[in-house]
């Protein structure tokens, strides 16, 4: 079935016209072509990718690049920091499922075990850290012994810019998490929380706040 010229016409208009549609395929083009030559680094460099994986930009890879999974369909964008240290064998391990999403400047930092789900999302800037050091008093905080332990966030999982995920919380699938929250204790599935330290408000879909 043939578009009418008319109706192409009107399609053009509502992408902004001619010179924008073209600006938004050579982009499309740009990252496409950029996402496979970097994609091919990185797997050389150790990071394994499963299938296509799309960048925008660089990412900083510290660590074990062989302890970095990252699921086809996912997009990372600049600036996105992936971290499992190498202080010992076997220390730290970052799994991220398939089309998940990692706005500018997302850092995911692992001495125990990072796992993403599926469709997940995280704002820009969002930091999730699965250890930290111990605060004996009398010893400098660089010389206590660290102190991790896993992180799981389930798929379909909303995280509004800027949002900090604490060691050992698990967030179940299709919750979202409002921006600058910072999330200390476990969250169940299908819930939306917020604040410092961030706490349930309401169930998805439910529109009745919880009592604070």
């Amino acid at each position: 079935m043939k578009r009418s010229p008319n109706g192409l016409l009107a399609r053009l208009r509502e992408k902004g016209g001619l010179r924008n549609t073209v600006r938004i395929v050579a982009q499309f083009a740009w990252v496409r072509v950029f996402s496979l030559l970097y994609g091919a680094w990185l797997r050389a460099y150790g990071v394994r990718l499963e299938g296509r994986v799309n960048f925008t930009g660089t990412v900083r890879i510290l660590g074990d690049p062989r302890r970095i999974s990252i699921g086809a369909g996912s997009w990372l964008h600049r600036g996105v920091t992936l971290w499992t240290h190498d202080y010992g064998p076997g220390h730290g391990r970052i799994t991220i499922g398939r089309r998940v999403t990692l706005l500018t400047n997302v850092q995911l930092n692992s001495y125990d075990g990072i796992t993403v789900g599926d469709e997940t999302a995280f704002g820009d800037g969002c930091y999730v850290q699965d250890n930290d050091h111990g605060t004996a008093p009398g010893i400098p905080v660089m010389q206590q012994p660290q102190v991790s332990a896993p992180i799981t966030i389930g798929r379909d999982v909303w995280f509004g810019a800027r949002c900090v995920v604490l060691k050992g919380v698990t967030v179940g699938d299709g919750t979202i998490v409002g921006a600058g929250s910072v999330v200390v204790k476990s969250l169940p599935a299908g819930q939306v929380a917020v604040g410092v330290p961030a706490r349930v408000v309401k169930s998805r879909g439910d529109g009745m706040s919880r009592a604070a």
